[in-house]
């Protein structure tokens, strides 16, 4: 039985699925896989991050696929589908119900290798999603196939496959466990690793003397052919709190590992920095254990908090069959004593900890000052009113679901209705989304092209050098002025239909508008309308068709337009091409 607050979880997740499907334009089904999964990149599931919602159905031949996404730091691929129930009371979901609805995803998979969408057409979804899987085909190493549903799913989860020699493995989010990640903060509980039972191989770590209220800190070696298999079991959930699995990783680490591995295992230890790990508790074997050594059976919560890259790479090396018998890697385990501290102690690590790769401190930070700050902002400033006294606002959201609990704090009924008509869920902005609009705004559509949470970074960097604004009333009001003029873009663009690359087209005319036309858009005049002027929705409606034209004709005929979006050049170019008047 589920609870009372699910049961209002789930009425407020469809209610927000319609908001942004009228808001956008965009069917019910587009509507909830971009909430859903937005609900999902903010709480840390890092094999969403950067996920591209598509539509994409053939009924007759039982194919269906809801998005995907690729991650060059895990070398996976990420296919999402979703079930989606309209109605106002949650349904269950069986064990037959999951195998149908992924065996559809894994035929678009499986037909992504052979000739089933050569005669498609080329600016199709399906299409799209085909040439994406076929340009990162060899590189793939593992394929996660993801179930999202507003239903009760049954406890079941298929097993791992094989096709070819890519492993599938399987997962399936549904409207209880979404909640349990967003409110409750299970997700890291979840990974329990029993060295001595499933793996024989208990870790032998010398115990740091140092006795402290706040953690236990452990030194020694772990195999990396244990290391590997742990891998393989957990995936990406053992680098969750790993900021680097947002960051694309350019690979040449990652085969410089592989090759020390596979050319001279016995140089390893010597090149590499090992791994950083965090545990809510362990298990020891006492009669086994001294004072100074400790024998571990059981990691509970157990995280790298740093060499996220390292044990991809042991992973990637122990899939291509190289020997890892005698080969060992550093490892520090903290065992945290004080959950208070649980979130600045990781945090911490991750910064100091050495690492392969130099990581500015502000891949590690939302810059919580700034944040806060735009948070204390958006609820003392009330969008101006007609007649008498103002009582509505826009919600920034610093932290996914502060929206839903703000809602969930009202009293009664009345007093929730009423929270809710003077801050609807259209004018909740998350932080990544305002990051979004800023940047575009600001020229970098390239940058907001790679994705919400490889833009945030980069937009996180430019607060910390000074590059942005400090929160004001006024930085305030000119960010808002700029979420309604993306969000204006976006509708008008969406009314035209272009077929494909929508999301891109915003960003594109976005910036090309910042850049050529800022002196048209007047943020006083939109903050205090809520909404833009006929001239500017004329010039948005002139740009987009540049816009597209350059799309339409890149300097390489037949390059995939979505990751071409993602270079400074194709920026550069539409520049040059706008001011001499080639479009």
């Amino acid at each position: 039985m589920l609870s009372d607050k699910i049961l209002d979880f789930y009425a407020e997740l469809l209610d927000e699925t319609i908001s942004y499907s009228k808001d956008h334009s965009v069917g019910t089904l587009l509507a909830f896989n971009n909430v859903f999964v937005s609900y999902l990149q903010e709480a840390g599931v890092t094999n969403l991050a950067d996920c591209e919602i598509i539509n994409f159905k053939k009924t007759a031949d039982k194919i269906r696929l809801d998005g995907y996404s690729y991650s060059e730091y895990f070398h996976s691929l990420t296919l999402l589908i979703s079930d989606f129930n309209q109605k106002t009371k949650i349904e269950k979901l069986g064990k037959t119900d999951i195998d149908k609805i992924l065996k559809q995803a894994v035929k678009f998979y499986r037909s992504s290798k052979t000739e089933y969408f050569g005669e498609s057409e080329e600016s199709g979804e399906g299409y799209k999603a085909y040439e994406y899987i076929k340009q990162y085909s060899e590189e793939t190493e593992v394929i996660n196939i993801i179930l999202i549903t507003n239903n009760e799913a049954v406890l079941y989860v298929p097993k791992d496959m094989v096709v070819g020699k890519t492993t599938i493995k399987f997962d399936v989010w549904d409207i209880e466990r979404l909640y349990q990640c967003l409110f409750q903060n299970v997700q890291a509980a979840q990974v329990v690793i029993r060295l001595k039972s499933k793996y024989s191989k208990p870790l032998h770590l010398i115990k740091v003397a140092d006795e402290n209220p706040a953690y236990d800190c452990y030194i020694g070696v772990i195999s990396c052919e244990l290391l590997a298999k742990i891998y393989k079991d957990e995936g990406q959930k053992l680098i969750e709190r790993n900021v680097r699995s947002f960051l694309q990783a350019t690979g040449k680490i990652n085969r410089g590992i592989r090759d020390t591995l596979s050319s001279e295992p016995y140089m390893f230890m010597a090149y590499n920095n090992g791994i950083s790990t965090i545990a809510e508790s362990i298990e020891i074997d006492e009669e086994k254990s001294t004072n100074e050594l400790a024998v571990i059976t059981v990691l509970n919560g157990w995280q790298i908090v740093n060499g996220g890259q390292t044990t991809a790479s042991v992973y990637n090396a122990y899939q291509s069959k190289t020997d890892l018998n005698r080969v060992s890697v550093q490892i520090k385990l903290t065992v945290i004593k004080n959950e208070e501290k649980t979130s600045e102690i990781i945090a911490n690590i991750s910064k100091y900890a050495n690492s392969q790769n130099k990581i500015n401190m502000s891949d590690f930070s939302a810059n919580d000052e700034y944040h806060i700050r735009m948070e204390q902002l958006s609820r003392n400033t009330y969008i101006p009113a007609d007649r008498g006294k103002s009582l509505d606002r826009w919600f920034y959201e610093r932290a996914r679901g502060q929206y839903l609990v703000e809602v969930n704090r009202q009293p009664t009924p009345a007093l929730k209705k009423q929270f809710k008509e003077h801050n609807p869920k259209s004018r909740c902005i998350s932080k990544t989304v305002a990051a979004k609009c800023i940047m575009a705004w600001r020229g970098f559509p390239h940058i907001v092209s790679k994705g919400l949470e490889t833009n945030f970074i980069i937009f996180s960097e430019m607060i910390k050098k000074g590059e942005i604004s400090h929160p004001s009333e006024e930085v305030y009001k000119d960010m808002i002025s700029k979420v309604i003029l993306f969000n204006e873009c976006d509708k008008i663009i969406a009314e035209h239909k272009f077929g494909g690359f929508k999301a891109q087209q915003n960003y594109y005319t976005i910036a090309l508008i910042g850049k050529y036309f800022s002196d048209k858009v007047d943020s006083d005049f939109i903050w205090s309308t809520q909404s833009i002027s006929p001239a500017i929705a004329q010039i948005i409606e002139k740009v987009m068709y540049l816009v597209w034209n350059h799309f339409m004709n890149p300097t390489t005929p037949g390059v995939n337009i979505g990751q071409w979006c993602k270079k400074a050049d194709c920026w550069e170019l539409l520049q040059r091409r706008f001011e001499k008047e080639e479009l």
